[in-house]
């Protein structure tokens, strides 16, 4: 997405962007030697307004710096780099999650929890890592929290507080815009149980008991602890 001014200066004469003699080219140039890195790309009609242009950048190897150029008439070009720099984009491998260190946790925690987050590609575009983000729930709904770089594999952030058992999508992003897509989730729960069946099992110990309730969360790690007063019996067993 590109923001600016003045992207669309032919008028129709109501004074409106005359879409049909507007038009937009970018392209990405090598910022040392200006040597073109991938064609030019015309912004479609309907992606372009005199504040904003939408367009998708080219595909580059790891570590490329591209200065980005517009133009409005393909011949004419103008450099858009960052501020006090050469260039305006740098590429980066994208990273993903692989797992999450909890993935669960309970609703009512007495104490900040930390979550781990494990995965590839963990290169920040600029050293200091400033956006580093990470998001619990949706994109419309979700919780940012701020991430600490540990390493290539490993990203550190608080587990968010949260009002009930629910489980919310985990993704983070390295520069601040682009988010993962990997479907990784952490799991507040809260149980309370209101019964168990059946209430005779067998002494062979292959009976499958169901627990009903509420607030539990898929966590696939899920223990039920069964104990006897008469004789004193203490028992563990995994659930799912």
């Amino acid at each position: 997405m590109i923001n600016g001014i003045g992207l669309t200066p032919i008028k129709d004469l109501n004074g409106n962007p005359d879409k049909t003699k507007n038009k937009l080219w970018v392209r990405f140039v090598d910022p040392d030697t200006l040597e073109q890195l991938a064609p030019e790309y015309q912004v479609l009609p309907g992606d372009l307004s005199d504040d904003q242009a939408k367009w998708y950048t080219p595909a580059m190897p790891e570590g490329t710096k591209a200065l980005m150029q517009i133009s409005l008439n393909d011949l004419d070009w103008q450099s858009v780099p960052l501020p006090r720099k050469t260039y305006s984009f740098t590429y980066y491998e994208s990273p993903h999650i692989t797992k999450l260190h909890p993935s669960f946790g309970p609703v009512k925690a007495k104490n900040d929890g930390y979550m781990e987050i494990e995965g590839i590609n963990f290169k920040c575009p600029e050293s200091n890592c400033n956006d580093l983000m990470v998001r619990f729930g949706e994109p419309n709904q979700g919780i940012y929290m701020k991430g600490t770089w540990l390493n290539e594999t490993f990203i550190k952030c608080k587990i968010p507080k949260y009002t009930k058992p629910d489980v919310l999508r985990v993704e983070l992003t390295l520069n601040g815009k682009d988010y993962t897509n990997d479907g990784r989730n952490y799991g507040y729960f809260d149980p309370y149980v209101l019964n168990a069946e059946p209430r005779l099992i067998s002494v062979e110990g292959t009976t499958v008991i169901r627990i009903k309730g509420f607030g539990f969360v898929n966590s696939s790690q899920t223990q039920a602890l069964f104990s006897s007063p008469n004789p004193s019996t203490t028992l563990l067993c995994n659930g799912k």
